[in-house]
């Protein structure tokens, strides 16, 4: 939760800093107002998400996006966070289906793994804190074999 409130702190200020006409009119309950706002709508999505779509509204929109427009561009950059472990899991065949795997990044993504997964994930060397990578990077967990 902390890291979302961080994320959405810098993502306000890339677009005070994109868009400092629309900041300057706003009075201090607006601007608040607007950060109670962003986080209870965009506390859902992880880092890399909102700054991908910040990044991107900032190259393409001229003027200061709606709130409807950073959730249509959070949507197109969705990404989850990954794990070390879970990608053990998954070759060793823990998994039965692939709605499985869906739903336990789901599950560490909204920081509510259940007891039985935690247990089931400590046994493959999950420690909490530890063994994320971006989505970028799986990639290179794909390239042990021959093409």
């Amino acid at each position: 939760m902390m890291e979302q409130s961080k994320s959405i702190s810098i993502a306000i200020a890339k677009l005070k800093i994109a868009y400092p006409y629309y900041f300057r009119e706003l009075r201090t309950e607006e601007l608040a107002c607007l950060v109670s706002m962003y986080q209870e709508e965009l506390g859902i999505y992880n880092e890399s998400t909102i700054l991908s779509a910040i990044k991107s509204i900032i190259r393409k929109n001229k003027f200061m996006p709606t709130l409807k427009e950073i959730l249509d561009e959070c949507e197109l950059y969705k990404t989850h966070q990954k794990n070390i472990v879970i990608e053990k899991m998954i070759k060793a065949g823990y998994f039965k289906d692939p709605k499985e795997i869906d739903k336990t990044y789901k599950f560490m993504e909204e920081g509510i793994i259940p007891d039985w997964l935690l247990e089931d994930m400590k046994k493959y060397g999950y420690e909490e804190g530890h063994n994320s990578i971006s989505t970028n990077s799986t990639k290179m967990l794909n390239n042990g074999g021959a093409s």
